[in-house]
């Protein structure tokens, strides 16, 4: 009896075994199809973010192609549209209202100078000092300063003290009363000036050369000379040149004289001298008025058709007062603006203003 029980007892103890033996497998099996389910999902949505990405990619790589498309298209204009920006078109009234003149590229020589400031003074040897010549009492001044008198025309009388007898001064040269030391019933002496006459149908002009020009400056040279605050212009050869230093100002004078006969050069007016010391090589030269400096290039105005005028760079060279040469961009016979070439700058910087302004950058 015991022994069956013992044995029943062992066959329950199995049972029960198995059977939670079974559960676990299959909770173990369950598991597993769970994690593998998430696997395949985890991976699906993995190819789905890549697809989606890709997508973008392409989306993005389309729109930015087309972006540069866009402005390749718009670079392949840019030259022309420039081009025609700087290209100024006037009507004819514009053209006459700028002064615009139009010369033709041409050959010459530019020529090395140096400019020495200098005054208009009397030509020295036209210059008459007046003295009694007899001292005693002044009894007719027959002049005053700024008038003109003749030769031998009688300026003055004076009562000598020697003999009491009054006698008559008259006028050595032609020319203009420019001092006047006479007044009727005063003293005059032999050894003072009653008069000073100049005769101004000829002055001269001395211009002030330091030490560091002496040696280029020679008797002979021809100079410009230019009256400082105005237009008047004219030249002379110069004929004389001081051999000392002058030692208040610490120069030499080189003279020349200029013809004066409607007294246009005025004694006492500042001037400029220019001389021409070398002369250069011959090559294409344009006026100086017609080189223009844009955009930080040195561009001269050709014409391009009827009132077009187009800007074109060159490359300048030497220079003188008046012409500045031209190394390269210009051809002989070229027609540019000589006159004016400013107005056509302005035109084009101001353009260019409006365009930028326009665009709100």
């Amino acid at each position: 009896m015991f022994y069956r029980l013992l044995i029943t007892m062992c066959l329950l103890i199995l049972v029960w075994f198995g059977a939670n033996l079974m559960a676990q497998e299959q909770h173990d099996h369950d598991n597993a199809d769970k994690t593998n389910s998430e696997i395949v999902k985890d991976e699906h949505n993995h190819e789905d973010d890549n697809d989606d990405e890709n997508h973008d990619q392409h989306e993005y790589a389309d729109e930015d192609s087309g972006v540069h498309e866009d402005h390749k298209s718009e670079d392949s204009h840019g030259d022309e549209e420039h081009s025609d920006e700087l290209t100024v078109s006037l009507t004819s009234e514009a053209v006459k209202l700028a002064g615009i003149t139009v010369s033709t590229v041409r050959e010459g020589r530019i020529n090395k100078t140096i400019e020495l400031p200098g005054e208009i003074g009397f030509n020295e040897d036209r210059v008459a000092h007046i003295a009694p010549r007899f001292a005693g009492i002044a009894k007719q001044a027959n002049f005053r300063v700024g008038d003109f008198v003749k030769e031998g025309e009688i300026i003055g009388i004076v009562e000598s003290n020697e003999s009491m007898n009054a006698y008559s001064i008259s006028a050595p040269i032609a020319g203009w009363i420019i001092e006047r030391h006479i007044t009727p019933g005063e003293y005059v002496s032999e050894e003072n000036s009653i008069y000073v006459i100049a005769d101004l149908s000829t002055v001269w002009v001395n211009l002030a050369v330091y030490p560091k020009d002496a040696e280029r400056v020679k008797k002979g040279q021809l100079a410009e000379i230019k009256v400082i605050g105005s237009e008047s212009i004219t030249s002379g050869v110069i004929e004389y040149i001081t051999p000392i230093v002058d030692f208040r100002t610490r120069s030499l004078t080189a003279r020349i004289t200029l013809s004066n006969p409607d007294n246009k050069w005025r004694p006492g007016s500042f001037v400029q001298g220019t001389i021409a010391t070398e002369s250069g090589q011959q090559g294409i030269v344009v006026e100086k008025s017609a080189v223009q400096y844009l955009d930080e290039k040195s561009v001269v105005f050709v014409v391009d058709g009827a009132n077009k005028f187009r800007p074109v760079e060159i490359n300048t060279g030497d220079r003188d007062k008046k012409y500045i040469q031209v190394i390269s961009g210009l051809k002989i016979g070229t027609e540019y603006v000589s006159t004016g070439a400013f107005e056509l700058k302005a035109k084009i910087v101001t353009s260019n203003l409006d365009a930028h302004a326009g665009h709100g950058h």
